[in-house]
């Protein structure tokens, strides 16, 4: 392509000199040389700024991913009891649940870039928290700033992969996927290495660089549609009641379930082994096994789409993260769970994707942030109230882990109605 506009520009000299054309001609040779250029540049400049993008997500992924397996382990250090390590996550939700709308909101209206880039620095000072932190108090307060780091930043990154079509949607919200699962699966490695050769304090001092790291990385993205007000070019589309679409409540819901689940599984599981003086070993390598698999089956998610419905490749990895938890309640303590993170870390990475495309598809492009935020916060109403429920029905962490797996079963449900009302639909139409 280059060479053809290099080409193209000398072009109209030879031809005038030559009498071949018409001055008319030539203006319109030129004319269309600088479109072409003018596109190239533009695929360029958009192509930068998804890069810096995703460099920036995985980044404050890795901070999350690579702490979160652990913090509960440094709790028990610092002597905290089944009762004070269940709050951790509530910490943690409160204030991720309190920010996000106005987040989305906020989103939706061009402040993208800043979102972003706050949400990094936020992110940072959770983990200097954690850093200075020799109580439980202090640990709390880590972990609330942690929530509004997230809820800033999460829905501001997924409302710029929602902008443009079905197509373009999907693929982009593949991409960031798939950097999540990067950090997912690099995170709990890199963080047990850490914690367990150099310390904890070192693991939270290089959570705090990878945050300034991703602030950086906004920082030197340009303006362009990751900013623009995507409210303002689709109002007669924003007005409906879209978020009582049945794939949206249902996506929602579904999630819900799930991150009631897995909070219970990374809370309970690191703290019931390192009471019975496990250490971390075995923790780390099901973790890092669980997200090598999970990003395995991101990036080969588009290509199950081919094969599956978007509603069947939800159900399949949700059954496979159902095998994958009830496996691991059987028998939490033994060496063989490292074994079941395959098919947990398989179904979540395809539950996942497809329920943000359920859910953010049939949503109109100006209330997508607001979509996104709202969709996100359900990992955060997971979080809240999954250990809660846990802690409040058993007493010990082994039953605690088990009624996680039990909420990964139920979070079937609202996909199989939605599903079951499209074939309902389909054959009325065929009759």
């Amino acid at each position: 392509m280059l060479e053809h506009v290099a080409i193209m520009f000398p072009l109209p000299f030879l031809a005038r000199s030559m009498g071949l054309l018409s001055s008319k001609a030539i203006s319109n040779t030129n004319s269309k040389g600088r479109r072409i250029w003018e596109g190239i540049l533009s695929r360029l400049a958009i192509y930068r700024e998804e890069v810096l993008l995703n460099l920036a997500t995985l980044c404050f992924f890795l901070t999350i991913h690579s702490v979160a397996p652990y913090i509960s382990q440094y709790a028990v250090e610092l002597g905290a009891t089944e009762a004070m390590i269940a709050l951790l996550g509530p910490f943690f939700a409160a204030s991720a649940m309190s920010f996000r709308l106005v987040s989305g909101i906020l989103a939706d209206r061009g402040w993208t870039q800043s979102l972003l880039a706050s949400g990094a620095a936020i992110s940072a000072i959770a983990q200097a928290l954690y850093f200075i932190s020799t109580n439980m108090e202090t640990l709390y307060v880590g972990r609330f700033v942690q929530g509004v780091a997230v809820a800033i930043f999460i829905p501001a990154s997924f409302q710029a992969a929602a902008i443009g079509n079905r197509e373009r949607v999907i693929s982009s919200l593949a991409w960031r996927n798939t950097v999540v699962g990067i950090s997912f699966a690099v995170g709990p490695a890199l963080g047990g290495y850490i914690s367990q050769h150099l310390g904890y304090r070192a693991l939270f001092a290089y959570s705090i660089a990878l945050g300034a790291i991703s602030a950086i990385f906004v920082l030197f993205i340009r303006d362009n549609r990751f900013a623009r007000n995507v409210e303002r070019e689709e109002k007669q589309q924003s007005n409906g009641a879209w978020f009582l679409s049945g794939n949206f409540l249902a996506a929602l819901t579904s999630l819900l379930l799930y991150s009631s689940s897995y909070m219970c599984l990374t809370l309970f599981l690191p703290a019931y082994h390192k009471q019975a003086g496990l250490g971390v070993s075995i923790i780390a390598i099901y973790f890092t096994l669980m997200a090598g698999f999970n990003l395995l089956s991101r990036l080969t998610f588009r290509y199950m789409l081919k094969i599956l419905s978007i509603e069947g490749t939800a159900m399949l990895g949700i059954a496979l993260v159902s095998i994958g938890y009830l496996a691991i309640s059987l028998d939490p303590l033994s060496t063989s769970i490292i074994y079941y993170g395959i098919p947990a870390g398989i179904g979540a990475g395809l539950a996942i994707p497809s329920l943000q495309v359920i859910a953010i598809t049939g949503i109109p492009q100006g209330r997508r942030g607001l979509a996104s935020a709202i969709y996100t916060a359900m990992f955060d109403l997971g979080n809240l109230v999954g250990p809660v429920i846990a802690s409040a029905l058993t007493n010990t962490y082994r039953d605690m882990i088990s009624v996680g797996g039990y909420l990964t079963i139920a979070s079937a449900a609202p996909i199989a109605m939605i599903t079951a009302r499209g074939t309902l639909i389909g054959r009325s139409l065929r009759q």
